[in-house]
C-alpha cells in the first residue's frame, strides 16, 4: 500500500506549532474508543498530520515549526468508522479534517483549527470491477499508482493521471475536482466519477449516482460533492467510469513563432472536433526550460485505437 509522502522529513527533538487550534475533549477521545474507532494521540502522530505539501510550509518545517496540530489522528477502515466519528464530533462542536495522500499545495489538509485529523489511507480496498459496463467502485484511501496496478493487470484504466498521481488518492481527486495529463481523452474527474457515498457531518451515510450514464432520473448530486474539498461531507467510496488500455500511441511536436499562432492552433484542432489526450502549448520561457528550445512549442499526444489516433 502506498502511504503519505511528505516533502521533507520532520526534524528530530521539540516541535513548535504556527496555527494553534482549539483544545479537544477529553471525552471525544472516550467516544472514539466507544465506538471502536481507531485513532493515534501520539504526539509526534498528529505532528506528522499537521502538514501537507503547501509549499510555504517546507521552509516552517525545516524550522521545527508544523503548521496545525489536531488533537487525535482518526484511522477509519470502514465507513462506519467515518460515520462514528463525524457524529461525535458533530455532537460535541469539534472540527475535522479530512486527509488522504495530503499532496495539495494550498493547505487544505492542515488541521488549523486542531479538531480531529480524519486519515482515510486505510480505506483502499477496490470493492467491484464490472468489465462489462467498464465501471470500478473503490474506496477514497486508495492511491492512484496502486488501482492503476490493479486495474492495468486486466487490460482496464480509470485514465486520470494528475500532476499529483504518485501521491494522491481517489478520494483527493475526487474532493479536489482534480484534471489529469489525459484528461482531453478520458475526461476530467467530475466527467469520470459515476457514484459515491459520502458521510455527512452528522455521520449519515448518502449514496449519489450510480443509476446509469444519464441524469434523467434527476439533479446530478455526484456535482455537489466533487469539488467540495470536505466541507459538505467525507467521500468514502467512488463509483468511477474505466477505458480499456490503450494499444497504440502517436506523439508530435510543433513550433510557432508566436503565441498567438500557437494558440490559434490549437483552438483549430479543438473546434474541428480533434481530441488529442494531450494538447499542450508551451510559451518560448517554458519551452527553454523544459526543452532548451527558443520557440514556441506545441505537443501532442493521442492514444487509443490506431486508426482513430491515426485520424485524430
Amino acid at each position: 500500500m502506498t502511504t503519505p509522502t511528505m516533502p521533507n522529513e520532520l526534524p528530530e527533538g521539540d516541535l513548535t506549532v504556527k496555527f494553534t487550534g482549539t483544545e479537544l475533549p477529553l471525552v471525544v477521545l472516550d467516544e472514539l474508543a466507544a465506538a471502536n474507532v481507531p485513532f493515534n494521540a501520539d504526539e509526534r502522530i498528529r505532528f506528522e498530520h499537521g502538514r501537507d505539501w503547501w509549499p510555504l510550509t517546507i521552509g516552517w518545517i525545516s524550522k521545527g515549526v508544523v503548521p496545525a496540530l489536531a488533537g487525535v489522528v482518526v484511522l477509519p477502515q470502514t465507513i462506519q468508522h467515518v460515520s462514528d466519528t463525524l457524529r461525535i464530533a458533530n455532537a460535541h462542536g469539534v472540527a475535522v479534517t479530512p486527509q488522504g495522500g495530503r499532496s495539495g499545495v494550498v493547505g487544505g489538509a492542515v488541521p488549523v483549527t486542531g479538531g480531529i485529523a480524519l486519515d482515510l489511507t486505510a480505506m483502499d480496498q477496490v470493492i467491484a470491477i464490472d468489465d462489462e459496463s467498464l465501471t470500478v467502485t473503490v474506496q477514497a484511501g486508495k492511491f492512484g499508482p496502486d488501482l492503476e496496478e490493479v486495474l492495468g493487470a486486466r487490460g482496464l484504466t480509470v485514465g486520470h493521471f494528475p500532476q499529483s498521481f504518485d501521491l494522491a488518492t481517489v478520494g483527493g481527486w475526487l474532493a479536489c475536482r482534480g484534471a489529469g495529463q489525459l484528461s482531453n481523452r478520458y475526461g476530467k474527474i467530475e466527467d469520470i466519477v459515476r457514484g459515491l457515498t459520502v458521510v455527512l457531518a452528522d455521520g449519515s451515510v448518502v449514496h449519489t449516482g450510480g443509476r446509469g450514464p444519464r441524469q434523467a432520473v434527476g439533479p446530478d448530486l455526484n456535482q455537489v460533492f466533487v469539488g467540495s474539498e470536505g466541507t459538505l461531507g467525507i467521500i468514502v467510496e467512488a463509483t468511477l467510469a474505466l477505458h480499456h488500455k490503450a494499444t497504440f500511441e502517436m506523439r508530435a511536436a510543433y513550433s510557432f513563432d508566436t503565441v498567438a499562432e500557437g494558440l490559434d492552433a490549437c483552438r483549430r484542432i479543438i473546434q474541428r472536433g480533434a481530441r488529442p489526450a494531450v494538447l499542450r502549448f508551451y510559451d518560448v520561457p517554458e519551452s527553454k526550460r523544459n526543452f532548451e528550445l527558443e520557440r514556441n512549442a506545441l505537443i501532442v499526444l493521442d492514444e487509443g485505437d490506431q486508426l482513430l489516433v491515426e485520424a485524430n
